[in-house]
This record gives C-alpha cells, structure tokens and sequence, in this order.
C-alpha cells in the first residue's frame, strides 16, 4: 500500500469560522498510484450516468476464482472540514439537508431495474455464458439513470453536494463513499481490526461521509439515502455534541418500529456502529449492529456493492417523501414468477393501502382494477408512467418464468453469503 498521507494548514484563511486541512488524501499532494485511482473514482462517482470500468479480464489477486466477488479496495484518507464553532457547524449542516431533502424526494430506491437488466442481458448471452457466474464475473454493472440502488444515490447526491463547493471550498475533496458490512456477528473482533477483513467481507452497502472536525473534536458526518434516512448523521469521536441522537426510520407499515443510532467502536475512529433496533407488534424485539468503514474511502462501490445487489434475492421499488419516510412502492422475493408474489403499498386519503398479488398476473393481458390502480399510484410516486412500470413487471414475470435463471440467482446470492461465514464469533 502506498503512503498517502500528509499535514496541510487551513488552505483557506480568508474563512476564519471554516477551513479544510488534511489528514489523508487531498487534490494539492502529489500522487501516487492508489491515489490515481481513487480520484478516478471520486470523479466517476459525481456523475450519474456512471458505469464501472470496461475492461472485465479480473486478476487473481483483484478476483479470486473461487470468490463469487471482486476483493474491495480502498483509497487513501480524505481531508477534514473545520468549523471552529457549533454554531458555524449548523449552519452548514442546514445548507446538506436541504439537498439531501430534494434528493430523497427526486429518487426512488430501486433494485428491481438493475436485476431486470441484469437478467435480460444474461438471457440474451446464453450461447457464450451458459453458466450465471461466469457471466456475473464479466458484467459491467451500469448505473441506471434515475432508477439507482444505495450506490446510484450515494453518487446523486455527492453531485447535488458539490454545489457547495464555491461556499466550502475543498468540500469535494472531503466528501467520499464509505463501505458498510451489515449484521455483523463478531463486533469486538472487527472493530479490534485497523482496516476490514477482505477476505471475508461483502460489503453490501454504501453511504456518503464528509469528515469533520467541531471546535478542535473530530467526526465524520454520513448520508445513508440508501436507507432512506431524512437528516445528515453526525457522529463524534467522543460521542458528544453535534452526535445525532436516535433515529426513526420509516416502515411500510404501522406495526413495524424501527430505529437506529450510531457511535464509533471504541479506542478506534475508523468504524463506525450502525446500531439497529426493530419492533414488531407481538414479536419480540430485534437488534443488530453493522459496521461503516469510515476512516477511507471505497473505491468498489460499482464492482462489489451494485453486483452484490444484482443477485440479492429480495428486490424493492420505493418512492420517499422529502424526510425519507416511504410512500409507496413495491416489493418481491426472487421466487419462480407462479411462486412469487408482489406487494404494492400505496398512500389513499393518507390512509396506506396495501395490496398483494401473484407476479403471474402480469402475463395475462388484463389486469384486475385494483392493480391497476396500484401500478398507477406507485408510478406516479416513483416518476413514471403507468405503462412503463407496468411493462417492467411483465418484464419481470416473463423472466422469473425461466427455472435455470432463477435457480442460478439463488445459488450465486447463497455463495455471496457465504464469504463472511468465515468471521471470528
């Protein structure tokens, strides 16, 4: 691993309440090979059409053979953005909920286009990939316009961020992708750890984090509009003001409650603790913590996390209002199309309404009223038209008609979940 690292002064001293210095990678260093690359990164990540890298010939040691995903790969630290008082601090953190507002409530969250594509595509290579993983290891993942999972927002948003920059000069420069490996088992053992375990980790998903520093304390502020989460996350090394206390996150349904709530590991700044708290009415509570790589960024967001997604075997369509809570979509396990059936939530009079039906009755050529009301309301709330989502879900059950394809998905999303079987416990 190459050094990257150095000390830089306040570049900005006409700014007497703010200032960006470094302690890691920034634009003013000279380069080094890893730091190529991930400004190569950082700036394929503030466009929206962005794809991953076309040349698909994978090296051993960047894609094992018998790994069913690349190994991540990390850049080098980023610069820290200092506000000399509270106050100053949020007065900028007002200035990032505004465009993270307007952005959860433009985009959907949406992994059911990625697998549609995805799944088209290997149909149509059939005669030179027979087998799903082959095909898998030589995909380029794209990131499909206006219809992105956690990566597609995490790189919108970062765009829309970057508007600040003439305000907050360096801000670019500090605002960076960071991994999350969720539902981790062996806490004490990986948050012991300096960097993730490569080798066994899967890194499922990714957020946005700018590091900070508050009167002299440091932190990191992270966006999640993966998880639909309406306000910036400040989280402090010593836990104490700005932090975020906790957090309600919205549900498709009013039984369900839950939460969540974020600190570092302790004696080690570059984990973050995602702690999950789920309720369900009569069931007996559930919690569960991940863990966000937070002291360098992650340069594999395309080639790890959206191909993860590409074989997750539940897939959702969800339309947010401006503080993230959902309000409507869809959702479906990746069954055989006469085994699956899909859900529709969607708001009327302010009342949610929900509706569950067969995935096969999109292959007939009239659909029940109800439906297709349900159809209509979740396009309209997504931002399309009734006959385009309409078409992806005849789409979808002409697909999941085909067993090989679906029994492959199974078994490459199995093997994914395998990798990290082999964490301490």
């Amino acid at each position: 691993m190459h050094e990257c690292r150095s000390e830089v002064g306040d570049v900005h001293p006409s700014h007497e309440w703010w200032s960006c210095s470094s302690s890691g990678y920034h634009s003013g260093v000279g380069t080094s090979e890893v730091s190529v690359k991930e400004r190569a990164a950082l700036n394929a990540s503030l466009t929206t059409d962005y794809a991953s890298d076309d040349d698909s010939d994978w090296g051993e040691d960047e894609w094992p053979v018998e790994r069913p995903l690349p190994l991540p790969e990390w850049g080098c630290g980023r610069p820290e953005v200092n506000f000399s008082t509270l106050h100053h601090y949020q007065r900028f953190l007002a200035r990032l909920t505004h465009h993270l507002h307007h952005a959860l409530a433009d985009l959907p969250y949406d992994t059911l286009s990625n697998f549609i594509t995805f799944s088209k595509e290997f149909v149509e290579s059939r005669d030179e990939y027979p087998e799903l993983l082959e095909f898998y290891r030589d995909y380029d993942p794209p990131l499909l316009p206006g219809r992105y999972t956690c990566v597609g927002l995490a790189a919108d948003l970062a765009t829309r961020l970057s508007v600040l920059e003439t305000n907050y000069p360096g801000l670019k420069d500090a605002t960076y992708q960071v991994s999350c490996e969720e539902e981790v088992k062996a806490l004490d053992w990986y948050c012991s750890l300096k960097e993730p375990p490569v080798a066994s980790c899967i890194k499922e998903h990714v957020l946005l984090c700018i590091r900070i520093r508050v009167a002299g304390r440091a932190g990191v502020l992270l966006f999640d509009p993966g998880y639909h989460v309406g306000e910036p996350i400040t989280v402090m090394e010593d836990g104490l003001a700005p932090q975020s206390g906790i957090i309600k996150a919205s549900t498709t349904r009013s039984e369900v409650h839950r939460t969540f709530q974020y600190h570092f590991c302790a004696d080690n700044p570059a984990f973050v603790a995602w702690e999950v708290v789920e309720e369900r009415d009569g069931k007996p509570k559930k919690k569960f913590t991940s863990l966000i790589h937070v002291s360098r960024p992650f340069l594999s967001g395309v080639d790890i996390a959206e191909r993860r997604n590409l074989v997750e075997t539940f897939k959702t369509l969800l339309g947010r209002d401006d503080e993230g809570h959902l309000t409507c979509g869809l959702y479906f396990p990746i069954r055989n199309c006469y085994n699956t059936n899909i859900s529709f939530f969607h708001q009327v009079e302010g009342i949610m309404k929900h509706l569950r039906q067969p995935l096969s009755s999109f292959l007939d050529d009239a659909l029940l009223e109800e439906v297709e009301e349900a159809v209509a309301a979740v396009a309209a709330g997504i931002g399309r038209t009734k006959n385009d989502l309409q078409s992806s879900l005849v789409t979808l059950a002409h697909l999941l008609l085909d067993e090989d394809l679906v029994k492959q998905v199974m078994e490459l999303n199995s093997a994914i979940i395998k990798i990290n079987s082999s964490l301490v416990t």
